[in-house]
């Protein structure tokens, strides 16, 4: 027989992301503003800790199930909920089986902006949160305040080609523009969603981004990042908080990283590149000028 603590306490109504309003980030309460092991944080090359984490073992990620998702407007986030105890995921060093009951996103207003963590300071225009919960508990509220509860797999977000997997849920919000609003959408498979390698992947012990800010999440967050198109990332941000006011933003600062470690799963040498847009960009110039050289070199052979 399973024996439980108390379950917790609901977290505290009236915040918002609104930076300088008095229930913004900066004046959230409670493990919000006392905690030190909060999230988001800036993920660092210079401190992180190569460690090698077993492979992932995901259950129904890559399959359609016959229980249609709930879409969700929840007046500060897209959040599409899953049926009840139908997708697994353990492995990658994680402790326990975990069962994920959503996923949901943050952004911000342009692309240089919206996700909560960030990469070497750098931030990418989303980040798609995918929450699961220890299957030794009961539900997702009653393991959010256990010490072992949680384990969220964190997506960054870039706008680019358009991802025909990210239309199974963004051709519908048009059915929950308005805050607190909810529409069924067809099951669809969540692997997808994911980077093509998840291999490469950083890890530490974290908080929900969110009141009450409960320190029980196990964070992953992955390397490579994921491409949706400049229709697709405005899909998003056409989101409202009630009838005239849009959502904005709904990320929380970065916190303070104390005392903890965050792991890599390989190796982060000074010279690893963020992911982004202005990469293959670069890589393009590169290739120009290994161009040019040859050229040349074939000119003055000649």
């Amino acid at each position: 027989m399973n024996h439980f603590s108390p379950a917790p306490s609901p977290p505290p109504q009236g915040w918002s992301y609104c930076s300088n309003c008095a229930d913004g980030p900066l004046r959230w309460t409670g493990n919000c503003a006392s905690g030190k092991s909060q999230s988001p944080i800036d993920i660092s090359f210079t401190n992180v800790t190569y460690k090698s984490f077993s492979d992932w073992n995901w259950q129904n990620y890559g399959s359609t199930l016959s229980t249609k998702f709930t879409q969700e407007n929840t007046g500060s986030a897209l959040h599409v909920n899953l049926p009840d105890k139908k997708f697994f995921v353990s492995g990658g060093g994680l402790v326990g089986n975990y069962t994920t009951a959503q996923f949901h996103l943050h952004w911000g207003p342009e692309n240089g902006q919206g996700s909560e963590h960030t990469l070497n300071g750098e931030k990418f225009a989303a980040e798609i949160h995918f929450v699961s919960y220890n299957v030794k508990y009961p539900n997702l509220t009653y393991a959010a305040a256990q010490p072992d509860g949680l384990a969220v797999l964190g997506v960054f977000i870039e706008v680019g080609s358009a991802n025909s997997a990210y239309d199974k849920f963004l051709n519908y919000t048009a059915k929950v523009v308005n805050g607190n609003t909810t529409a069924h959408i067809a099951p669809f498979p969540l692997s997808p969603l994911f980077p093509s390698n998840t291999s490469k992947f950083y890890r530490y012990q974290g908080s929900l981004t969110t009141p009450g800010c409960f320190e029980s999440v196990t964070w992953t967050v992955f390397h490579d990042s994921v491409k949706i198109s400049a229709s697709q990332v405005a899909a998003i941000r056409g989101l409202m908080m009630n009838d005239t006011d849009y959502i904005g933003l709904n990320y929380r600062p970065t916190q303070a990283l104390n005392t903890r470690t965050v792991y890599a799963s390989f190796d982060v040498s000074p010279g690893t590149e963020t992911p982004t847009v202005a990469d293959s960009t670069a890589g393009v110039k590169i290739t120009t000028s290994l161009l040019l050289l040859m050229l040349i070199g074939a000119l003055f052979l000649n």
